[in-house]
């Protein structure tokens, strides 16, 4: 047996392996918990509820380890005091990786101010669309006889016309005078159930209808956030496969965040 076979196996040789196998193996321990600790892996934290205290308090209300503030929105709420949190993501509850960052909206001091488009003459489509981008909701529609089938004869602010380039507070809604030809149309009455009351809106008005009343189901639409998410579980009048409603009427949407409730009776897809 040669010098080195025999060098392998003397009790120097392996005393300094186990040495350095033992060294490995710590420094390797060692690495794992630092990485481990610097990404903060495995350590997840369950999202507390901002909405309804002040942007102030984060300081006292956020571990600045676990969690971290930012405001990406401001809206004006009559009911709410300036700073109030009003929505965030993640949701309440939700379960996320520490150090996770909330972004949250808060109550603005005062509504925006912008200048009034003119809608005169548009389609209602691209009023709509043009509204939109401004900051403005579309209002109550009514029609009027007009050669100009489906164009906006007038914009009116609270019953008044508003010219264009006034300005106004962003987020109001603005009624549109529209006209449908020199007939009384009718149009059809859309299947709105199983869709949250915005989406609701906008179908109906690309049917040329209004919202009517909007009853929140007083035992789950508890918040602004439940309001916004609620899903129609019934709606007067109910849908029409053929055209059986004046342009221009209202239809009563009935809201839920109670799923059991929203029953299809009819398909969906058969509707559109």
């Amino acid at each position: 047996m040669g010098p080195f076979i025999k060098f392998l196996f003397s009790k120097t040789f392996i005393i300094n392996l186990l040495i350095a196998l033992l060294l490995l193996a710590g420094g390797l321990y060692a690495t794992l918990n630092y990485l481990d600790d610097y990404s903060l892996h495995g350590q997840t934290l369950e999202v507390p509820n901002l909405e309804g205290k002040n942007f102030e308090q984060m300081d006292t209300l956020l571990n600045p380890t676990e969690f971290t503030a930012i405001i990406t929105d401001s809206i004006y709420l009559k009911d709410k005091i300036v700073g109030e949190i009003v929505d965030q993501d993640p949701k309440p509850g939700k379960t996320v990786k520490q150090g996770r960052k909330i972004y949250i909206t808060v109550a603005a001091a005062e509504p925006a101010k912008i200048t009034m488009p003119d809608l005169v003459d548009l389609s209602l489509r691209q009023a709509s669309s043009l509204m939109e981008t401004y900051g403005l909701v579309v209002g109550k529609l009514s029609y009027r006889p007009d050669l100009c089938v489906n164009c906006i004869l007038e914009q009116q602010l609270d019953g008044k016309p508003i010219a264009a380039g006034t300005k106004i507070l962003k987020g109001i809604k603005i009624d549109l005078i529209i006209g449908h030809g020199l007939s009384n149309e009718l149009t059809q009455v859309p299947y709105l159930i199983g869709m949250n009351t915005s989406m609701a809106e906008s179908v109906l008005l690309s049917s040329y209808l209004n919202v009517g009343a909007v009853f929140y189901d007083a035992d789950n639409v508890l918040t602004a956030t439940d309001s916004a998410q609620a899903k129609v579980y019934k709606q007067s009048p109910f849908y029409s496969e053929g055209p059986t409603i004046q342009m221009g009427s209202s239809v009563d949407l009935f809201v839920t965040m109670d799923t059991n409730r929203i029953v299809h009776t009819v398909n969906p897809t058969d509707t559109l």
